[in-house]
Order: C-alpha cells, then sequence, then structure tokens
C-alpha cells in the first residue's frame, strides 16, 4: 500500500493592505507569523512537504533558513 502525501501550502503576500508586512512582524517571541506558521506545520505528523509561496524576498529567506521549500 502507498503512504498518501499531505504537501501545506503557505501563502504569503509581500504588500498587505490593512496591515503593513503583517507576515514578517514580531509577533510572539521575536518571531513572524510565517516563521510560526511554518514551525506550527512541521509539527504536524501527517505533513510531508512545506511551501511557501510568495513574491517577497524575506519569505525566500526565511523560508530558505527553516529548510522549506520555497515558489515564487
Amino acid at each position: 500500500m502507498s503512504k498518501n502525501k499531505f504537501v501545506a501550502i503557505i501563502p504569503v503576500r509581500e504588500g498587505s493592505e490593512r496591515v503593513k508586512n503583517k507576515n514578517f512582524k514580531k509577533f510572539v517571541n521575536n518571531e513572524s507569523l510565517l516563521h510560526l506558521k511554518i514551525k506550527q506545520l512541521k509539527n504536524q505528523k501527517l505533513i510531508d512537504k512545506i511551501y511557501v509561496s510568495s513574491n517577497s524576498k524575506k519569505a525566500e529567506k526565511i523560508a530558505d533558513n527553516l529548510n522549506v521549500n520555497f515558489v515564487k
């Protein structure tokens, strides 16, 4: 039997309209919302791969630092 594969995709937009830079502002324990979401997904046993999809160099750097895939 083959094991199902689950992929998480985190869409991150560079310019948020209502709250400026909301995905990159320090939130909890000096970490951004993107950091926190990636770490939450990494703790899930069912997730096989994580992708960050963005037009942002900041998001790309965070994805790289946390060893997850990045798609422009």
